[in-house]
């Protein structure tokens, strides 16, 4: 943390895209929330919501600034925090503001370009790989370098799988297997061992965010443009939005999606080499059957969020904890959305989005709801932080493990009061 810290603040003197330093998460008057459970389709709704014009976005979760300004486990080792939680919020403005932006990216065409997207490299590889520091002159180097040879510069998945080939040289863990990048560009991992990036604390967790330069947001872009954002553990921190974004109209959108398909997308997020959060081995020595046999880290390192009660499952089947996670996020989310969190809320199956009958009008209501102008034509579909090629109802393949593991009295209780009853399970896609 004190690396990444370090050369965060080095970058913060020499950056040529930073911030005004008027420009403050105070002057945000229109925010977009998505709050959904992990693997409950929050990443492609982010992605088409950013992909439009005049949207501010940070790329990828802002998860990581709540671990960088030490927000991350609550008193009792889970994502929930106390609403009157201390942290240094204009630390954390400085942080999301340097991570905040608009439009495509902007590929490094002439001598100013290459130092603003190696100063937007610099700032993710500090989140990523902290006990490396790897400073801005190292990156500059790098990028100019990786130009010279680059068969795509446009193409920022191309280009930063050239950056990374010229960093390993002098930093050989930093191992592109453990991106968001297409197969090809990421290549085969040099083994099978399940283990997270690095030992200890991840700030940002894997698969890590491919950086991108885009257009810088100043403060009049924050006044007149919606901010849309996205974290896996905002259900469990709603009172935190507001106090984030103090002058903001916070409208929330509620994305659900049926547990049979959440749970087989959290079972397989577990069993892969990214999504490590947190190595919780202080606490508990982890006895998932479904993971913890596959090496020892997965006997330390806890996936995705961490809802409360998380304690009761470190023993427990690994369906079974994703059912757990679930349903803790729905309920958080259920529980705490109101009057005093959110000015106004949207509540959005996912399915609807994903079904091609239903696509079209959702996708209307949403960008009404938010705020955000409605695109001209049919939406991009990317995808985005995937274990597998996304297709209707693959949760299926899996109906024996999963659906047992959906009969628990908290998740039952959570599923129907979502509108996804059992008996019904034939039309959860």
């Amino acid at each position: 943390m004190t690396a990444a810290r370090r050369t965060l603040a080095e970058l913060r003197s020499t950056a040529p895209d930073g911030p005004a330093d008027a420009a403050d998460l105070s002057c945000i008057t229109s925010a977009v929330a998505i709050v959904a459970s992990s693997r409950g389709g929050s990443s492609l709704l982010h992605q088409i919501l950013s992909d439009q014009p005049d949207v501010l976005s940070i790329s990828g979760e802002h998860t990581a600034l709540y671990k960088l300004n030490r927000l991350d486990r609550g008193p009792d080792g889970s994502d929930a925090l106390e609403p009157d939680v201390a942290f240094d919020r204009a630390e954390f403005s400085r942080d999301f503001m340097s991570l905040l932006g608009s439009g495509p990216a902007r590929p490094p065409s002439d001598a100013v370009g290459l130092k603003r997207y190696a100063a937007v490299v610099t700032r993710r590889l500090a989140l990523q790989w902290p006990l490396e520091q790897i400073g801005y002159p190292t990156v500059e180097d790098a990028v100019t370098r990786a130009l010279r040879t680059c068969p795509g510069p446009d193409d920022p998945d191309t280009l930063f799988a050239a950056v990374l080939r010229q960093l390993r040289a002098d930093h050989p863990r930093l191992d592109p297997c453990c991106y968001d990048l297409p197969p090809a560009l990421r290549g085969r991992p040099a083994d099978d061992a399940l283990r997270p990036p690095h030992d200890g604390y991840c700030i940002e967790e894997p698969p890590f965010v491919v950086p991108r330069a885009r257009t810088a947001a100043g403060p009049d872009a924050l006044r007149r443009h919606p901010v849309v954002i996205k974290s896996s553990v905002d259900a469990y921190r709603l009172p935190l939005l507001r106090r984030l974004m103090p002058n903001a109209r916070i409208r929330v959108i509620h994305l659900t999606r049926n547990p049979a398909a959440s749970v087989n997308g959290l079972y397989d997020g577990w069993r892969d080499r990214g999504f490590f959060s947190y190595d919780v081995s202080e606490q508990h020595t982890l006895s998932i059957d479904g993971y913890s046999e596959l090496g020892s880290a997965a006997r330390r390192w806890w996936n995705f969020d961490i809802p409360p009660g998380w304690g009761k499952f470190v023993d427990q089947p690994l369906e079974r904890v994703c059912a757990h996670q679930w349903a803790g996020a729905h309920r958080a989310a259920l529980d705490g959305l109101g009057p005093d969190t959110a000015d106004a809320v949207l509540r959005v199956p996912f399915e609807r989005i994903l079904d091609p009958g239903t696509r079209e009008p959702t996708l209307r209501s949403v960008f009404a709801f938010a705020g955000i102008p409605q695109p001209p034509g049919p939406v991009d579909f990317p995808v985005v932080m995937a274990t597998a090629r996304p297709r209707p109802a693959r949760w299926r393949r899996r109906a024996d493990l999963v659906l047992p593991a959906l009969d628990q009295p908290a998740v039952r209780a959570v599923a129907d009061e979502l509108g996804y009853h059992q008996g019904q399970e034939e039309r959860w896609l």
